[in-house]
């Protein structure tokens, strides 16, 4: 039987290729969890940092949002205001396959650090620091449009051939909602593996038809496709969560996302399991919970 995602251990993740990476997600069928993180604040759990909360309660890909990777540091809570975890001991201690948000803002936009930015020197950086994929969106007010993430996917892709792509938003991001399909076969052109667009019933106007929409065009281009919770309905209720995952299942998103807008820089764990639970069921979830890393 060909792997899935949530059959991965640390070892597989580390041996296999962005090809074969992509394949198992797309083997899973629609069960493959998305966890972003804001590793920038710190969690509500001492001693373990937000992605190890996420890996505990089922995520497959975990998301380091606000993460400098020319000064990376995972927050922790503990006695020492200090400590921080390095992306090399978040990966062994989650054995999941993780990520960083790169943000291709404007040239006038001037508060966002430039590790957080896209640039050849970024992202040689990300791969340095072994991450296993970039996620190319823009945090809100940052004034990032479908437009700039296309021609940050090409500064991407000319830098690696090997690291994993994800492009898209995921909410208004103070510049519009874009849910322009027109762009969506140059994304895949450009190199991207898997395109992101809204959840249904995250952002005004996003119904389960519009959702659909959206993953068709993704797929008849040759990408994955993923659906995302960032408007900090991540942190409503569980009844919420389910709703909003049977939907991105019947849409026909190959990943989904919850964002980190519940405490401390990530989603109620109760929701991540919520979400987990919903696409998967408890067979596989406890499966992903107990994966051994």
């Amino acid at each position: 039987m060909q792997k899935r995602i949530f059959d991965y251990t640390a070892h597989d993740f580390e041996m296999a290729s962005r090809q074969q990476l992509v394949e198992s997600i797309l083997n899973s069928e629609g069960r493959t969890v998305m966890v972003e993180n804001v590793v920038a604040i710190t969690p509500p759990i001492d001693m373990v940092s937000g992605a190890e909360i996420a890996a505990a309660f089922g995520a497959d890909m975990i998301t380091l949002n606000c993460l400098d990777v020319m000064k990376p540091a995972i927050k922790v809570l503990s006695e020492n205001p200090d400590e921080v975890m390095t992306v090399s001991q978040v990966k062994a201690a989650t054995g999941r396959l993780i990520g960083c948000n790169l943000e291709p803002v404007p040239d006038d936009v001037k508060h966002v650090d430039l590790g957080r930015t896209v640039t050849k020197e970024t992202v040689e950086k990300a791969i340095e620091l072994g991450l296993d994929y970039v996620m190319l969106t823009g945090n809100p007010g940052n004034a990032v449009t479908q437009e700039t993430i296309l021609d940050a996917i090409a500064l991407v892709r000319n830098v690696s051939k090997d690291i994993i792509i994800i492009a898209g938003k995921m909410h208004a991001g103070g510049v519009g909602n874009d849910y322009n399909l027109n762009i969506v076969s140059q994304f895949a052109e450009a190199g991207a593996d898997v395109m992101m667009f809204p959840a249904p019933y995250t952002t005004p106007g996003v119904s389960a038809d519009m959702a659909k929409s959206m993953m068709d065009a993704v797929h008849n281009s040759g990408m994955l496709g993923m659906l995302a919770i960032g408007t900090s309905q991540e942190g409503a209720s569980q009844t919420y969560i389910e709703q909003v995952a049977m939907a991105c299942k019947a849409a026909g998103a190959d990943i989904v996302h919850i964002g980190d807008g519940g405490y401390s820089g990530i989603a109620p764990p109760e929701n991540i399991m919520q979400l987990g639970l919903t696409l998967r069921g408890r067979r596989h979830q406890y499966k992903r919970m107990a994966n051994r890393r």
